[in-house]
């Protein structure tokens, strides 16, 4: 079951990065336009997503035992942020970036992050039993 616990890291590793990949210009676009994204008090969401989601695929990356408290440090905002945006946009009160087809990117995000974080807690279910 070794390989399985592998697979999945490389898998949350590569969904992190595809992730970064597409917030990293939202990013950019809220540095130079500064309405890109909603604010959460001097700092906007979009930078600390960003951060968040290079913290869960470092812990991922690097299988450290202690490194749990970075992968949850990371996931915990992702997935606390996309809940309360998905709660806005569904009350019809519209904070999230929205993509190309116009979906709000906090739903995206909710999906996503849920998901890296049963990944992850499937990862070190795993890797305790070896």
């Amino acid at each position: 079951m070794i390989w399985v616990s592998r697979l999945l890291r490389v898998g949350i590793v590569l969904t992190c990065l595809v992730v970064l990949s597409g917030i990293i210009p939202i990013s950019l676009t809220h540095f130079q336009t500064g309405a890109a994204c909603p604010n959460l008090g001097p700092i906007p969401a979009c930078y600390l997503v960003s951060v968040c989601y290079a913290a869960m695929a470092l812990a991922a990356l690097v299988w450290w035992r202690r490194l749990i408290w970075v992968f949850l440090a990371g996931a915990t905002p992702v997935v606390l942020l996309a809940a309360i945006g998905t709660t806005l946009e569904l009350v019809g009160k519209p904070t999230c970036p929205l993509s190309d087809t116009g979906l709000p990117l906090c739903y995206v995000s909710l999906a996503v992050g849920c998901s890296i974080l049963v990944a992850y807690l499937l990862v070190v279910l795993i890797e305790k039993e070896n």
